[in-house]
């Protein structure tokens, strides 16, 4: 593997994008001891239209990067309060071998910097404020770099062996490489806004089910999360299988929910701290193909967000550091046909379990079916503690576990794609 000086114009790896998915892979890189380059044209900290929760999924895997989550600027989350018509209970993450019993909030304001700087401290090297401008692609179609502009300079070729697009969910990078949304896939939008309020040092994720309008159940859900400090971050998201989706903005859904909220939860333009921000969020894995000759697409840029609960900080992280690891071993081996079974591996981990997610959003776009779901599903408590585990997608597939041998038999079923 070359040598690397941050004034060197090739590199083994270039990462393109350095939110969640970038940081870890280029962090994951960096330790196996790979010259990788990230690149991000933003400058840290910067503000990111986000939930900012991580499950326990999220947790174990900040956990595995080298993350001191106890560190100040964390608020642990116990588990989850979901409300509904007349309804409410209360949920506390699964006892499990292979997650963290608690969840996480921190504004990806202060984490993607966060996690940025641990892919420096591992040996990466991060250019911030440096925009890649379109893949160079060689005359066999394999992508060999990127023509990047830093901040007030001239267009520069970075060549490199491998790239990994992490650049988000519009993704022009990986879109110029011949990366296309699958329509057929579920995407979501969402809007949020922080608030002062009594329940930002809360150690819960508030969750309401019951979204409503023109008579009708909404498929999507708002959420209050504390952010600590007395602050809470407050949005809400919805499905494109909503039956008037096209009539709704993630704005409208937002003003939907607020307007529901109780006086005493503080959620007032007086209590407000900063704008209501929104954005799409491309799930299932609905972009293709997720591997181009050279190039592998992570997190977002993938549309790598679970359809149940519409989290995606897990995910990149977890598509990150896969990218990562294949595209060490293909440097070892001196066999670059490794790398390209990412979209395969991907599949093998996440492809059941989003398709069977993809099922659901397809069955709640129907207010019938939401509408039900919310009246008979959430005052069942044992039911609701299943399907907290599916949405969330938390399970050691231990035999003697009857909702882990449920969700198994469900997995079994879904198709494999």
């Amino acid at each position: 593997m070359n040598g690397f000086t941050s004034s060197a114009e090739t590199v083994d790896v270039l990462v393109v994008g350095t939110g969640p998915a970038g940081s870890a892979a280029a962090a994951e890189l960096a330790r196996h001891g790979v010259d990788v380059l990230a690149v991000d044209k933003a400058a840290f900290p910067r503000e990111k239209v986000c939930g900012d929760g991580l499950t326990p999924r999220g947790a174990r895997q900040l956990l595995e990067l080298g993350v001191d989550v106890t560190e100040p600027g964390f608020v642990r989350v116990d588990g989850l309060r979901s409300f509904g018509p007349g309804v409410e209970v209360e949920l506390a993450w699964p006892e499990l071998d292979s997650f963290p019993s608690f969840g996480l909030v921190r504004t990806r304001h202060d984490l993607d910097e966060l996690l940025v700087l641990n892919a420096e401290k591992a040996g990466a090297i991060v250019w911030r404020e440096t925009e890649a401008e379109r893949p160079i692609v060689d005359g066999r179609g394999w992508v060999g770099g990127a023509v990047v502009r830093r901040a007030e300079g001239e267009p520069r070729e970075i060549r490199a062996r491998y790239v990994i697009a992490s650049d988000g969910a519009s993704s022009r990078f990986a879109q110029q490489a011949g990366v296309r949304r699958d329509p057929s896939r579920p995407i979501g939008i969402a809007a949020r806004r922080y608030f002062r309020s009594p329940l930002g040092d809360r150690p819960q994720f508030l969750s309401w089910l019951d979204l409503e309008h023109g008579g009708g159940h909404l498929p999507g859900y708002g959420w209050i999360f504390p952010v600590g400090d007395g602050v809470v971050n407050v949005g809400a998201g919805l499905l494109n299988t909503a039956h008037d989706f096209r009539h709704l903005s993630a704005r409208k859904v937002y003003e939907v929910f607020v307007r529901r909220l109780p006086e005493e939860m503080g959620i007032t333009e007086e209590n407000a701290e900063g704008r209501l921000l929104s954005g799409p969020l491309p799930m299932g894995m609905n972009r293709a193909p997720l591997a181009v000759p050279g190039l592998l697409v992570a997190g977002d840029a993938g549309g790598i967000i679970n359809p149940f609960n519409g989290e995606g900080i897990a995910y990149a992280m977890e598509s990150g550091r896969l990218a990562a690891e294949l595209i060490h071993e293909a440097l070892v081996l001196d066999r670059p046909g490794l790398a390209q079974i990412y979209p395969a591996m991907l599949r093998q981990r996440y492809g059941r379990y989003f398709a069977m997610g993809r099922g659901f959003v397809r069955a709640i776009g129907s207010p019938t079916v939401m509408r039900t779901a919310v009246r008979y599903g959430l005052p069942r408590k044992r039911l609701m503690r299943f399907l907290f585990k599916l949405m969330t997608n938390l399970t050691d597939g231990r035999a003697g576990d009857l909702d882990d041998r449920l969700m198994d038999v469900l997995l079994r079923l879904a198709p494999s794609r």
